[in-house]
């Protein structure tokens, strides 16, 4: 028994390791982008795959300058980060990883259409996953980091502190914080047109709420540490897309899918777990994050009726083409 008790203690101890090395990768990358010029857009090569948003040199610069950190980290041998893949890498056939060792899950700017616009309203947003004896992954730790909060998830707590200050000072999230506005509020990306109609008709079936019109991992740890009161998401996402609403699951918020199914921390890690990360493949579901029961359902009734109103393009990112059908998971 205590050899068993000394190898979890082991296995916590390089856990927090991990979490360390990427909230520091992710301040040194944030930093980075302060002073990043790298706004020009990036020409895909044929076959070349990029999710999401059409990119810019900024985050190429950005997954590299997160590399560099955790590769040059003192603790970098014992962590054996095999491969560091995401949003700027896809890789071209699955990653062969050894038991013991490590993938980083990545989006190094992770709100980038924000940061090309105001330089703000983005953050790092990173998984580490580790292999088992069969080649397995699991999810290790997660951190989300913003130029104000960094957010760490490791040994099943979630943990917040300042960016650029030390986590001695960290304080562990285990209940969200409470309304302290006079309105309920939502947020939900809204500013790009293809998603315009379907905003409006959400928030017409939410009279009396705040509508922020922004998503993502940039503001969903604010559902447990600030007074936003609930988040939700249009379409299935990437592992990196969905750190936030992973990080709410192991705390007192109420999370779930559109059709009102509720999810708990280690159940809903399994799906992170795969992360073969060779095609465009988004595996978590549209999902809401929400402070109570009451903000939950109210927003779970709110997308129904909007989606019944609006017909079948309601969230599909598809409202301006007319000639294609909506697809399952469009961006």
């Amino acid at each position: 028994m205590a050899a068993s008790s000394h190898s979890r203690s082991w296995d916590a101890s390089i856990a927090k390791v991990g979490a360390s090395a990427m909230r520091l990768a992710a301040m040194k990358t944030l930093q980075h982008l302060e002073t990043s010029r790298g706004w020009a857009r990036v020409v895909l090569q044929e076959g070349e795959l990029h999710p999401g948003d059409t990119p810019v040199e900024a985050d190429y610069d950005a997954h590299h300058k997160f590399a560099s950190v955790m590769n040059n980290h003192v603790a970098s041998a014992q962590l054996a980060v095999e491969h560091i893949v995401g949003e700027e890498k896809i890789l071209k056939s699955p990653p062969t990883v050894a038991p013991g060792s490590r993938i980083i899950v990545l989006d190094p700017l992770d709100g980038s259409t924000q940061w090309m616009m105001i330089r703000t309203g983005h953050c790092v947003s990173a998984l580490m996953l580790l292999a088992d004896d069969t080649g397995s992954l699991s999810v290790e730790s997660a951190v989300v980091v913003n130029p104000v909060h960094a957010f760490t998830l490791v040994n099943n707590s979630l943990m917040m502190g300042p960016t650029n200050g030390s986590s001695d000072g960290d304080i562990v999230l285990t209940s969200c914080l409470p309304d302290t506005l006079e309105e309920p509020s939502l947020a939900i990306t809204g500013f790009k047109s293809k998603d315009r109609g379907s905003f409006s008709t959400l928030i017409g079936e939410l009279p009396g709420w705040s509508c922020l019109s922004i998503g993502g991992n940039p503001v969903t740890p604010y559902v447990i540490a600030g007074s936003l009161s609930a988040c939700v998401t249009w379409r299935p996402q990437y592992t990196w897309d969905a750190v936030g609403i992973l990080m709410a699951t192991y705390t007192d918020a109420v999370v779930g899918n559109l059709d009102g199914d509720r999810v708990t921390g280690p159940a809903f890690a399994k799906v992170f777990n795969d992360v073969v990360m060779t095609q465009d493949a988004r595996v978590i579901p549209p999902m809401i994050v929400a402070k109570d029961l009451e903000r939950f359902e109210a927003v779970v009734l709110a997308m129904e009726r909007a989606r019944q109103k609006f017909g079948p393009r309601f969230g599909t990112g598809m409202e301006l083409d007319l000639n294609s059908p909506p697809q399952r998971g469009d961006a």
